[in-house]
């Protein structure tokens, strides 16, 4: 009579190749959450960008923003400017410093301020001066087809 104990070889291969096939799993999902997590990071970043763009443009409600020019003017050479010239300097800064911290996106302006309705936004011009300040970025997040290999944008209906 033979009393064998332990595992046989074509077992420990068996629970080798199961072992082998969750870990692959956990290492896929392990690159999913990472290209997740940067583009959570870039929402992030686009919506304090706007927020603070948000707070330049009511503490100068006097500016025309619907003309704003970057380069017209550089508040932080002279001691005076005027209040367009400080919407130019605003704006010009909101842009370099998405330029800096955001991916290029593939289509359209990486800023924007828009006084028209957004179509399928959260800009739906409720007031007549409303303004939308618009912010896209191009996601890391890429798929070949389907709704994921668009840019991403972020909306923000301000009142001055």
């Amino acid at each position: 009579m033979f009393n064998s104990r332990g595992f046989t070889l074509i077992e420990v291969l068996i629970s080798m190749v199961v072992l082998s096939i969750g870990l692959l799993g956990l290492a896929a999902m392990q690159v999913i959450s990472f290209r997740d997590n940067q583009d959570a990071y870039y929402y992030l970043q686009a919506t304090l960008l706007a927020y603070e763009m948000q707070d330049r443009l009511h503490g100068n409600n006097v500016a025309d923003w619907n003309s704003v020019a970057i380069g017209a003017g550089d508040c932080t050479k002279i001691a005076q400017c005027d209040a367009q010239t400080m919407a130019n300097n605003d704006y010009g800064y909101w842009k370099r410093s998405a330029e800096a911290i955001l991916p290029t996106p593939k289509t359209g302006e990486m800023v924007e301020i828009s006084s028209s309705a957004q179509d399928n936004s959260a800009c739906k011009k409720t007031y007549s001066t409303s303004l939308c300040l618009i912010t896209r970025w191009g996601r890391t997040n890429e798929k070949d087809t389907g709704i994921l290999s668009n840019d991403s944008t972020f909306y923000l209906e301000v009142t001055p």
